[in-house]
């Protein structure tokens, strides 16, 4: 397919059918949360194509482990080269051309199906256009691949609680989706945007190392050489994007898993002091009750 000019895309905008799942209109209540099938299943029997269209009410992300896949999605013509993830939001015309040994997945979600402060975010980070997630810049590429997987299984399967667990499950496709869009999109708006996208992929950045570290007695400076700025730096710079400074961002990771080991396993206050990051069993207890307002032993009576 060529360019089309902007006059074209309005005449194509009323011209591009709507429909709800390639063509079938659903009427009244799903039987189903959301609808699931292999890219074979359908398009075997279209000779392997799947015409512009639209759909209105619905959210769909293609999984394609088949690579050559030519897909238009928007503006955008793509063909895969690898393992490929396609998010298309409501509104969104594709189109697709398959290759005939294709193996891949669709999952089909209505937008009354999604709470919405999750569709916004996913308006958010698409941008009211198409989300393409190849495996090789996708972190999570596989969590995604086995959490269809297993959405796949539940949906073959017919046990009570089919239905919560297809919620279940597509809620956290689309949240991983989300992470990992956010984490691969690209502000092409200018200076100002970009720097700030800079900054923000360097306090995610410092979360991870957070995330990793702890229960260590890393220093500030010791984040900061990790992810390659200085410690004045990465004070500013948590500051500014995360709202408070590292160290203190530091003590709250480690009062979290003060209170999940509390709470869930049987480990002494002296155990889990030193499991959270802190060297002195008195210093935790005094630092938890000065956060929390209750001692270590005194939430964990609560919690049981």
């Amino acid at each position: 397919m060529k360019g089309y000019t902007v006059g074209d895309r309005l005449t194509m905008s009323r011209l591009i059918p709507t429909y709800e799942l390639y063509g079938e209109l659903l009427s009244g209540a799903l039987s189903d949360p959301v609808h699931y099938e292999t890219i074979y299943e359908r398009s075997s029997k279209l000779d392997w194509t799947i015409r512009l269209h639209r759909h209105g009410r619905l959210l769909q992300v293609f999984l394609f482990r088949t690579p050559g896949v030519w897909f238009r999605a928007g503006d955008v013509d793509h063909r895969t080269a690898e393992p490929f993830l396609l998010v298309v939001p409501p509104h969104v015309p594709h189109g697709f051309r398959f290759p005939e040994d294709m193996n891949g997945d669709v999952l089909t979600i209505p937008v009354t199906e999604l709470p919405e402060d999750v569709l916004g975010r996913v308006q958010q980070v698409t941008g009211g256009v198409a989300g393409l997630l190849a495996r090789s810049a996708t972190a999570r590429f596989d969590d995604l691949e086995a959490l269809m997987g297993q959405l796949r299984g539940a949906y073959g399967a017919m046990g009570s609680e089919r239905p919560a667990l297809l919620s279940a499950l597509s809620h956290a496709i689309v949240l991983t989706l989300i992470e990992e869009l956010r984490r691969t999109a690209r502000v092409d708006a200018g200076p100002a945007p970009a720097e700030l996208s800079r900054h923000e992929a360097q306090a995610q950045a410092f979360c991870e190392a957070v995330e990793r570290r702890f229960a260590e007695p890393a220093t500030v400076e010791d984040y900061a050489r990790e992810i390659g700025v200085s410690a004045p730096h990465l004070t500013r710079l948590c500051r500014r994007v995360l709202g408070t400074s590292p160290n203190e961002l530091v003590r709250r990771r480690r009062m979290l898993e003060a209170k999940r080991l509390l709470s869930y396993t049987r480990l002494s206050v002296s155990d889990i002091a030193h499991r959270a990051g802190f060297a002195d069993a008195a210093f935790f207890s005094r630092t938890f009750k000065e956060a929390f307002g209750v001692t270590p032993s005194e939430y964990r009576r609560r919690s049981d």
